[in-house]
């Protein structure tokens, strides 16, 4: 399964870089992004309903993990269309007020399910054989009926994760450009930092550590960002590319010792500088 979703999952990301670098403005990449992305959800729902899974376990991992990074594009791009398409086209103050009922309708979402949010953003698997099989029963009030969806290639919940996805998200998107507008013309740009030339000299699964574990912490946008943002975001620091970092997290998860080798090395190390006063820090 993990080979043919990877490659319809690279081949949709690929398609989404492509609209980016040739569509005009963010409208038309905004609308060209969902029609694309519901082409490939239609592609893999049609390779999963004549898939049989090895075990609940992988059917677990589809529903909660792989569905969801296909379906966040469709749900970001759509709020960023309807975000954008409904923008007043002129007037600073008014701009920003438009999108601050935006990031108010983001903040209540996530305050409505925190519980679930919560389980989402800690990794809990301790619910997940009610949550990401087909078979399991649903105990939120959701907008969602399961009279909607296709139950061989749906779970409320997995819906529900990939939303919270599609939500970080759009809060970045909104932030950023409530920023933009408060600020126009203040980002600085790489060279100016003096950061440049810094490059990342420990391993890729390392860095994927790190990010992983900002993620966990909930440290950027007050715990919205999701990994990929992150994992952008350090890839850009850094100069480096983290390859696909969903797998190899994937391998930490499953080591058996050391699988915050990163961490524990980090934590080991500063507080041996900090006894040190010869450490210049």
């Amino acid at each position: 399964m993990d080979k043919k979703t990877s490659a319809i999952h690279e081949a949709m990301m690929a398609d989404l870089e492509q609209i980016k670098l040739t569509a005009e403005n963010i409208l038309e990449i905004s609308k060209k992004s969902y029609q694309a992305v519901e082409h490939y959800l239609a592609e893999l729902k049609a390779y999963i309903i004549d898939y049989k899974f090895a075990d609940e376990q992988e059917e677990i991992e589809f529903f909660k993990e792989i569905k969801p990074m296909f379906l966040k594009e469709f749900l970001y791009h759509i709020e960023i269309f309807e975000l954008e398409a409904w923008k007043p086209p002129v007037g600073q103050h008014e701009q920003i007020a438009h999108y601050k009922m935006g990031a108010f309708r983001a903040d209540l979402y996530f305050k409505r399910y925190q519980a679930l949010y919560t389980y989402y953003r800690t990794r809990s698997t301790s619910h997940d054989e009610q949550y990401f099989l087909r078979s399991g029963a649903c105990d939120i009030i959701t907008s969602i009926s399961m009279s909607d969806l296709d139950k061989r290639f749906s779970t409320i919940y997995s819906h529900q994760f990939a939303k919270m996805q599609a939500y970080e998200r759009f809060s970045d998107y909104i932030y950023r450009s409530i920023y933009n507008l408060e600020h126009p013309g203040s980002p600085i740009r790489e060279d100016e930092k003096g950061i440049s030339n810094i490059r990342w000299t420990d391993s890729k699964s390392d860095l994927i550590e790190l990010a992983y574990g900002i993620f966990a912490k909930g440290s950027v946008n007050r715990g919205h960002a999701e990994i990929k943002q992150i994992m952008t975001a350090l890839e850009l620091a850094f100069n480096t590319d983290a390859g696909n970092f969903y797998r190899t997290f994937a391998g930490l998860r499953v080591r058996k010792k050391n699988r915050t080798s990163y961490w524990d090395e980090a934590k080991e190390k500063l507080e041996k500088s900090m006894d040190d006063p010869d450490t210049g820090y």
